[in-house]
């Protein structure tokens, strides 16, 4: 956890990937989640679950590896405290594509984000 000025943030991070069997989380001797514990695949979206405790949303980003990006694949994230929703798109394109549509043996989506998180109870003792 990150403590700014008393704001305790909790990293949420992960890479992606769909080889042909799903989307997933990459873990590897290269790349390991924080905070992200699964990734369910709909079919308009890709749904991160992160339930960290979060009360508040501060930030998310995701970004298309250069794969996707010469690809012209954009990614919109709606945040939710327990979840994040991924919506892929291709090109100028309004309608969100069927995440199961987009694999590659090296194509990987990037997210990084934080969210605010209770601060953790402090102990006092009084009378000794």
């Amino acid at each position: 956890m990150i403590d700014t000025g008393g704001q305790q943030l909790r990293l949420l991070s992960c890479v992606l990937r769909n080889s042909g069997q799903g989307w997933g989380l990459i873990v590897d001797e290269g790349h390991e989640p924080t905070g992200i514990t699964g990734v369910i695949q709909h079919p308009t979206y890709l749904e991160l679950t992160h339930d960290v405790g979060a009360v508040r949303v501060s930030s998310m980003q995701v970004t298309p590896d250069e794969y996707y990006a010469a690809r012209g694949i954009r990614v919109g994230a709606s945040v939710g405290l327990p979840w994040t929703k991924l919506f892929l798109y291709s090109g100028t394109s309004t309608t969100p594509l069927n995440p199961a549509s987009l694999s590659a043996a090296s194509g990987n989506l990037w997210v990084t984000g934080y969210v605010k998180v209770p601060a953790p109870a402090t102990c006092t003792t009084e009378g000794n």
